[in-house]
């Protein structure tokens, strides 16, 4: 069996218009100690996030206490919801992505689809899993794109899953081979 925690990274700053460098508020950074501290724990062989400065930042610690390097996949980075990389306001952000859920072939700007977004995605797992086997794995990563990874494998994972989720957010994944067996959401202390 091999283990999988998706870190959907902690808050971000929206003044920071580059979607690659936006780094995390004072607030995110204090979220991601909370990170590390439930993985202290968890005995973590790899760990691979996206190339996005608040995915990397938020599990670099967790990281620097196994001793380990962050292994960067440019394909578990967020969608490209704008076809210039920039970061959109949250207001303009949440009716394109709930477009993009109800048709999975929906663009505008030169953006990525559902489906490319998640093509990439489930490729870039099945990569790691099949290179990995038997290993606990942290991945870190961005809302649409892990609710897309898991609308692969349960269509119960929508826009009102992506809706709900927190930043952070920790999701512990089963597998056995490439066979997706369990999925539970970690709560940690900072949603009290």
């Amino acid at each position: 069996m091999t283990t999988v925690y998706f870190i959907r990274h902690a808050e971000s700053p929206k003044t920071d218009l580059d979607e690659r460098t936006r780094g995390l508020t004072d607030a995110g950074q204090m979220a991601a100690q909370h990170v590390t501290t439930y993985l202290k724990d968890k005995n973590i062989d790899l760990f691979f996030s996206s190339p996005y400065q608040r995915s990397l930042l938020t599990i670099e610690a967790a990281a620097r206490h196994f001793g380990k390097d962050i292994l960067i996949d440019e394909d578990l980075r967020e969608c490209v919801f704008s076809g210039r990389h920039q970061t959109m306001p949250q207001a303009d952000v949440y009716p394109l992505v709930q477009q993009m859920f109800i048709d999975h072939t929906f663009s505008r700007d030169g953006s990525e689809t559902f489906r490319s977004c998640q093509h990439r995605g489930i490729q870039a797992l099945m990569l790691i899993l099949q290179k990995n086997a038997g290993k606990r794995i942290v991945i870190g990563t961005h809302g649409f794109i892990m609710t897309a990874i898991f609308h692969h494998f349960d269509a119960m994972y929508d826009f009102n899953f992506l809706r709900q989720t927190t930043k952070p957010d920790i999701y512990q994944l089963t597998f056995r081979g490439t066979e997706l067996v369990n999925m539970s959401r970690i709560t940690l202390p900072l949603y009290d």
